[in-house]
């Protein structure tokens, strides 16, 4: 730019028109700029000081410009410029627009529209361009915030025009919705919505816009899939716009909800609770010599008023037998003297009949600060009643509520009586225990968890032998007790209620799909209900380790390896505590296809038993969920794994060479997840694209929203993720469809006998071709053989991964033989 003066520049800035920048059109201009490509230099008009100060007034080079650029985005927008200008000069572009921050100084900063061209001056060539600051004004900047993560309220915008709700990212989590945005909302709010409260919300809407007021104490019931019923209050309407002017021709409308779920619950509890036992209420407001009492007072005194003026323990010591008078007297005069008192008395009251009846006064004296009044809050009891209800109580705890079956309780005494008999040669308790039944429940709701547990006890007492039966013994477990049953009967049945998992499930709530662990002791193998009960465990526990075991029968040598089990888990956890004594990580090689060149690896666990042999990797895992240690080995897992591929980007691998890094089930439930591995990036300087993050089934069912949320920060970090063991989980074609996922891994499971199974080869292919067809990688795990490579190759597969391109190798023996 030397041979132009900065003011023959900034003439010919100012003389380019909109028109002359076709990509331009009617735009509000921050600022116009001229760039020498050649020399790397950039010169803005005087409007630019208002941004970045005096050095707006001097031509700079592009490096201190790009100075002015936020930290953390300046790497990409200096890319970004570079890209963009090449692009211009070589004619592959006309014109281009771009976008990025601008720090105004420490703590502000604006976002700017950038627009580019090509022009000619004294026959050569610069880059001319405009500046629009597209920062959102105060009003936007709150209702951003508002909207956006941070603030735990329930926060709405409807456009009425547009039938568009703009929710808050509280309503986005609890109802598992997309995105922030809800089109077509008054067709699809109502399935948000309990069916008895469906047209509140629209006769709240109706009333506001014709009356601007609404019920102060209108609550609504939701039905959230992570927590079934939730009760939301309107706390507010208004129908204000960015001017702040309220009324007038109503278009948008913002409100307000709070969550009274707890005390609309504790309320009806304590409610039933009173009503329950006969319990009745009172309060004494001291000052004003005032007695208030329920209404279920009339049940026991159908003559007594609810209201009571003056001195009531005068008027309630009248209706008390002589004998307990001066007890009640003394009890609650000096409980009204020393506020703070509690007093529990039990009398007999006469009454208008004659009769006589037992009653418990349970209370005490407070000083309500708010209003500030001295006052006795308490409870009276009808003991006749309570005696009643305590009968029932025990006949209940002999069953279970949800189900009605038998309760653990009743299975204990049913088992001792059994086993006590003369006549009883033998005996089964077979433990059937539902698979993470807590994801249901989770994901779906409490009703829907409800709906599982009564279908399945349905079809235990639909499967259960003649002679047998089914207790409930806790939330998702249950048992059959089995007289005169014989190894074979028992082995026979559960490998038959087995079967029934490869269907649905149907429920009140709709169809689901779910497994179940299986187990069985004898008598008398056990010779007590510990014993027996004990054994079953035992052999549950073994059935939920062993993930392929579908059901066990109780063997002496269980206790044995239950014994060996946990003495390996306290190793595991010794392990743990030295610094991840033991534990290192293998690399498989992942190759591409076409080429057959390594394009990456997979990171996988180990751990070295003192003796030098490789633990088997399921035994570590199964080991580590036990004892609830996923999360520090999952965290550990993450560091070195980046670092190690630090190591090898300094030492010359190839540019975009990856690794795969597997998630745990509980990473991606974890609210600062990503940053968490943005952070480790960021500590060893390793891009975004040197890791792609594999996820499976188990965590997405723990909490999907939050899985969601979680994988889409990654895409947006430029974090790729793979779906891993896709195919072998009910749910593994709905997740493809909802998650941004960039490539999906094939299970090892279909391709063992893709020889010879036709159905394998074809789902394999089927799902290459819908893979590739909505843009994502595929890649193929357990690949053995020379044909199952050729097939895959045939059917369009990207990636290998399997023994016939390399088994899982340490770091040291990976780099010599695929980089030294």
């Amino acid at each position: 730019m030397e041979r132009f003066s900065r003011d023959d520049l900034l003439a010919y800035i100012d003389s380019l028109t909109i028109g002359e920048l076709r990509y331009i059109v009617d735009r509000t201009v921050l600022c116009k700029f001229l760039i020498n490509p050649w020399d790397k230099r950039i010169m803005f008009d005087d409007k630019m000081q208002a941004v970045i100060g005096p050095a707006a007034t001097e031509d700079m080079l592009l490096t201190q410009f790009f100075q002015y650029i936020p930290e953390d985005d300046r790497q990409y927008v200096t890319s970004l410029y570079d890209n963009t200008i090449s692009d211009l000069l070589t004619g592959d572009s006309e014109s281009a627009q771009i976008s990025h921050s601008i720090k105004k100084n420490e703590f502000d900063s604006i976002t700017v529209d950038v627009c580019l061209q090509v022009v000619k001056l004294d026959q050569t060539r610069y880059v001319a361009g405009f500046m629009e600051d597209k920062s959102m004004s105060m009003y936007e900047k709150s209702f951003s915030q508002l909207f956006g993560e941070g603030l735990n309220s329930y926060l709405f915008t409807y456009d009425i025009a547009n039938d568009t709700c703009y929710v808050s990212d509280r309503f986005v989590h609890e109802f598992d919705l997309k995105s922030n945005v809800v089109e077509s909302f008054s067709r699809c709010y109502k399935d948000y919505i309990h069916p008895d409260d469906t047209d509140k919300l629209h006769e709240a809407f109706v009333q506001f816009i014709t009356t601007h007021l609404i019920d102060p104490d209108m609550e609504i019931r939701f039905l959230a899939p992570g927590r079934g019923e939730l009760i939301l209050r309107v706390e507010g309407f208004s129908d204000a716009g960015p001017s702040g002017k309220f009324g007038g021709e109503t278009r948008y409308i913002s409100g307000a909800f709070s969550d009274v779920t707890s005390y609309v619950q504790d309320d009806f509890l304590r409610t039933n609770l009173i009503e329950g036992t006969g319990a009745i209420t009172f309060y004494a407001d001291l000052d004003s010599e005032m007695l208030y009492i329920s209404e279920n007072i009339k049940e026991i005194f159908p003559e007594a008023p609810t209201q009571v003026e003056g001195d009531f323990v005068e008027v309630l010591a009248s209706k008390i037998v002589t004998e307990d008078r001066d007890r009640f007297v003394v009890a609650l005069r000096r409980c009204m003297s020393e506020i703070g008192t509690k007093f529990a008395i039990e009398v007999r009251f006469l009454r208008s009949d004659g009769s006589i009846v037992w009653v418990a006064c349970r209370g005490k004296s407070i000083e309500d600060k708010i209003q500030h009044k001295k006052i006795i809050v308490g409870m009276t009891f009808d003991l006749n009643k309570l005696n009643e209800v305590k009968e029932t109580v025990e006949k209940s705890d002999a069953s279970h509520a949800l189900t009605n079956l038998p309760a653990r309780e009743r299975l204990g005494k049913d088992l001792e009586e059994l086993i006590r008999s003369k006549d009883t040669l033998s005996a089964a308790v077979i433990l059937a225990d539902i698979n993470e039944f807590h994801s249901y429940n989770d994901r779906y709701g409490r009703s829907a968890g409800d709906a599982i547990i009564v279908a399945f006890a349905d079809l235990l007492k639909k499967t259960v032998p003649a002679d047998a039966f089914v207790y409930h013994v806790s939330i998702d477990s249950f048992a059959i007790l089995w007289p005169d049953a014989s190894q074979k009967n028992v082995t026979e049945y559960m490998s038959e209620l087995q079967e029934y998992s490869a269907a649905p499930l149907h429920t009140e709530e709709g169809d689901f799909f779910l497994t179940w662990g299986l187990s069985a002791s004898f008598y008398p193998t056990g010779s007590t209900v510990d014993e027996i009960m004990t054994n079953a465990e035992i052999a549950l526990h073994k059935v939920k380790q062993e993930k392929k075991l579908k059901y066990a029968i109780y063997s002496p040598v269980d206790l044995h390896e239950l014994k060996e089990r946990v003495d390996f888990e306290l190793t595991i956890n010794r392990c743990i505590r030295n610094n991840m004594e033991n534990f290192q990580l293998y690399y498989q090689p992942l190759t591409d296809v076409k080429t057959g060149d390594l394009v990456g690896a997979e990171a996988l666990l180990r751990w070295q038993a003192p003796g030098g042999e490789l633990e088997n990797p399921e035994k570590i895992v199964a080991a580590l969920e036990s004892t609830d240690q996923m999360d520090a080995v999952g965290d550990w897992i993450l560091n070195e794994a980046v670092k190690q591929v630090a190591k090898w980007r300094s030492k010359g691998v190839p540019e975009d060479f990856y690794v795969h890094i597997n998630a745990t089930a509980d990473d991606l439930i974890r609210k600062n997840y990503v940053d968490s591995v943005k952070e480790v990036l960021d500590r060893y300087n390793v891009p975004p694209k040197n890791i792609l993050i594999e996820l499976t089934e188990t965590s997405l069912m723990k909490n999907m929203a939050m899985c969601r949320k979680n994988i889409n920060k990654l895409h947006k970090a430029g974090i790729r993720t793979a779906l891993d063991d896709f195919g072998s989980g009910y749910s593994s074609f709905n997740y493809l469809k909802e998650l941004p996922v960039d490539e999906i891994k094939i299970d090892k499971t279909f391709v063992d006998d893709m020889d010879t199974e036709e159905f394998n080869r074809s789902f394999i292919s089927a799902m290459t071709m819908l893979a590739h067809s909505i843009g994502k990688g595929v890649v193929v795990e357990g690949v053995e053989s020379e044909s199952q490579a050729d097939t895959l190759k045939e059917m369009g597969a990207d990636i290998f991964q399997g023994y016939l391109f390399g088994k899982p190798m340490s770091v040291f023996a990976f780099w010599n033989k695929y980089f030294s």
